[in-house]
């Protein structure tokens, strides 16, 4: 161990900062035990953690301080190193200088810890020291920058001082903590907790409790997790400024039933405190997952309040009783808005100019670009592959596998020459591959030849990097990925920078980078990829997730249905516009209207009360695509006459005489089908001029006769 200078009196053995201190002097090795950090001290390893800059040469020098502050600062210094961030030399060279300034005015005075005295009782003193030595007191700027490593060193200090379980903790931290059980691959791994905000003792216990409990059971995962930690700081918020019985809120049921639609109210009243529509009422959207996250927790806690007194030594949690699992009742929760589908579709023109302009993300600063090669490559790869955007910032190093069959022709320019494989964080199961063409390739080349340049220059000497794209700041390890918080920034400025505008004139809002997925997705649809080939590209489980995109296709569907002329049961065309019946038949919500042979045109809310009779009502319409089953149905009817002849004749002697009920009506169908499948066939799409003209239903001759002659008075007049 380097024996450390002599400062006058060391504090005793029994002095609580010396010994939190002593603990954390056992963390640090022994090459870092300093008293200066210097570039001739520091050993190699470790050379490049420090900014290097002028006050370098002065280097660090904590050997005139207390020693426990001393034994705190390398800790404090090794800390940031371990975690894979860079020492800011200049600013702690100058804290350093500062905390010297105030020992030598405040002499046995002196606090002989960091948390001695709160950060901003440290500025106060470091002011006053300055203002001595100099007679004006220090600029803006260096307190600025000094209260935030101070308040960082003592937040620090204190989470390793603490020994209560992890998840007691006020803070979580994945990034600094490993025993927070996350994914390997947990896109807001590096955003914290902060339990502290929740007001009431009671309700933050129980809420770290749950929190600790899904994730080690994976019921949730650390992105849940913030859903549920806000809304119980609203909760925890609402109930400080009333009478709370503890975790059972209410001894009254009804009481319960009136606070908890109190509550609903009040997240109704709240504004927005952050982003767009900071200071605007809180969308509908945001009232119900608030409202739910509350509920779902309380269920969670009323099937679990054994447990959860036990662990907590709370008795309140076992007063639950069943009217805490469910506090809202059918349709009380707001309906979110639902947003028109078509506007997460970025138009052809649109995404023209923001490919032609996406080099800007990439270009340097000094070319007014925004000098970060990585954002465009990441933008070019959404708009191509149109993945979630934590799929992408999180690909490995060498994402790219082979294919399962052999290489295609080298001259196609589009065919596919590799797999690309995405992290699947979404979806447990899921799948986690999609085809990747040359272009694509070349990308990934790119930035891989890209992050070896920027590993060479930040990272520590032989790093193997975990993922593609890495983040500029606390990954001198590299493994850390680029944050898509910073893309959206990017994203941001440039979206109001090129005004792009939709052919309706509509500001395209591409910083929402979902929209690139809706876009793929309704590219490939209108192309007429398959739905499931679509599903399996999209990487869904079940169709039902993919058609949450194909609702951005109503015009698609629209011209895909109005393609063919629609037929009544006797073979003539429908009488109603075409857009006027596809509107009433609402093929997204109306499926029972879908027949295997058509479409039932009978009005919504009336029943049908005709069996299988369709061929002979007047509300069946069908078209060219149900041919197939038409010609089947047709020959499934004459081989069902035929069989049932069969046993007639075999059971009376002679065969069915026309005028017989069944008989009659099976010819009628296969009349029917005769006529449709003529038609269908001969005049798929004849002119308005040579078509028929119109009657309804094979079994309603009578009121088709009324139906020409009000049609052929309407166009006398």
């Amino acid at each position: 161990m380097t024996p450390e200078p002599p400062d006058g009196t060391l504090p005793t053995a029994l002095d609580p900062a010396w010994l939190a201190a002593d603990r954390l002097w056992a963390a640090v090795p022994d090459e870092m035990r300093l008293p200066r950090f210097h570039a001739s001290t520091v050993p190699d390893r470790y050379r490049d953690a420090f900014v290097a800059s002028s006050d370098w040469r002065a280097g660090i020098d904590i050997s005139c301080l207390p020693a426990a502050m001393r034994r705190e600062l390398a800790w404090c210094v090794f800390r940031m190193i371990e975690l894979g961030g860079k020492v800011p030399t200049p600013l702690l060279g100058m804290l350093a200088r500062r905390l010297r300034e105030v020992a030598a005015d405040l002499g046995v005075q002196m606090p002989g810890s960091l948390a001695g005295l709160p950060a901003e009782g440290w500025l106060r003193e470091i002011s006053l020291a300055v203002h001595r030595r100099t007679g004006q007191l220090p600029a803006m700027w260096c307190v600025k920058h000094l209260r935030g490593i101070l308040e960082r060193f003592q937040r620090q200090l204190a989470e390793a001082s603490d020994t209560r379980p992890w998840w007691q903790r006020e803070r979580w931290a994945p990034a600094e903590d490993a025993r927070i059980p996350v994914r390997p691959h947990e896109p807001r791994r590096n955003d914290a907790l902060n339990f502290a905000r929740i007001m009431l003792p009671w309700l933050r216990a129980g809420m770290q409790w749950h929190c600790k409990t899904a994730l080690e059971t994976g019921m949730l995962t650390w992105t849940s997790l913030h859903h549920r930690v806000e809304a119980a700081v609203v909760l925890g918020a609402f109930l400080a400024g009333r009478e709370a019985h503890g975790p059972q809120l209410a001894d009254d049921p009804a009481q319960l039933r009136v606070l908890m639609l109190e509550f609903l109210g009040h997240l109704k009243t709240m504004r927005a405190t952050r982003g767009r529509t900071i200071g605007q009422p809180v969308s509908a959207a945001h009232v119900k997952q608030n409202a739910s996250a509350v509920e779902q927790f309380y269920r969670f806690m009323h099937d679990n309040k054994d447990a959860a007194a036990a662990a907590l030594a709370e008795p309140g949690w076992l007063r639950l009783g069943q009217q805490h699992a469910m506090f809202f009742r059918r349709g009380e929760l707001p309906r979110p808005r639902l947003a028109n589908p078509d506007a997460h579709v970025i138009g052809d023109a649109a995404m023209s100019k923001i490919m032609a302009e996406i080099g800007v993300l990439g270009a340097p600063a000094g070319q007014g670009g925004f000098g970060d090669e990585q954002a465009m490559r990441i933008m070019m790869l959404q708009a191509r592959l149109g993945r979630r955007i934590n799929e992408i910032c999180l690909l490995d190093r060498d994402p790219l596998l082979p294919l399962d069959t052999a290489s295609p022709a080298s001259g196609d320019p589009g065919a596919f020459t590799a797999k690309l494989r995405y992290q699947q964080t979404k979806i447990d199961g899921a799948p986690d591959t999609v085809l990747a063409d040359a272009e694509i390739v070349a990308i990934i080349r790119a930035q891989q030849e890209w992050a070896d340049r920027w590993l060479a220059a930040h990272a520590a000497p032989g790093t193997r990097p975990k993922y593609l794209f890495l983040a500029s700041m606390k990954n001198r390890h590299g493994g850390q990925s680029y944050s898509h918080h910073t893309l959206r920034k990017h994203l941001d400025v440039l979206a109001r920078r090129l005004d792009i505008r939709d052919e309706a004139g509509r500001l395209v809002d591409f910083n929402r980078t979902h929209r690139f997925r809706h876009t793929k997705a309704t590219s490939l649809i209108n192309g007429g990829v398959p739905l499931h080939v679509v599903q399996r590209y999209l990487g869904h489980l079940t169709p039902t997730m993919t058609m949450h995109y194909a609702q951005t296709l109503a015009e698609t569907a629209e011209a895909e249905f109005l393609r063919f002329r629609k037929l009544t049961a006797d073979a003539r065309p429908v009488q109603a516009d075409p857009r006027d019946l596809y509107d009433m038949l609402q093929l997204d919500s109306r499926t029972d209207r879908v027949l295997p042979n058509g479409w039932c045109l009978l009005p919504p809310r009336q029943a049908c009360d005709r069996g299988n009779a369709c061929l002979t009502c007047g509300k069946f319409a069908t078209d060219a695509t149900f041919l197939p089953e038409l010609r089947a149905q047709k020959d499934r009817t004459l081989a069902l006459i035929d069989s049932r002849q069969a046993a007639f004749t075999a059971r009376t002697g002679a065969p069915m005489t026309p005028g017989n009920v069944w008989l009659d009506g099976r010819q009628r169908e296969v009349g029917a089908l005769d006529a449709i499948i003529t038609a269908l066939e001969t005049t798929p799409e004849a002119p308005e001029s040579v078509r028929p003209r119109v009657a309804v239903g094979a079994g309603a001759a009578a009121r088709a006769d009324a139906v020409i002659a009000r049609q052929d008075e309407r166009r006398a007049r």
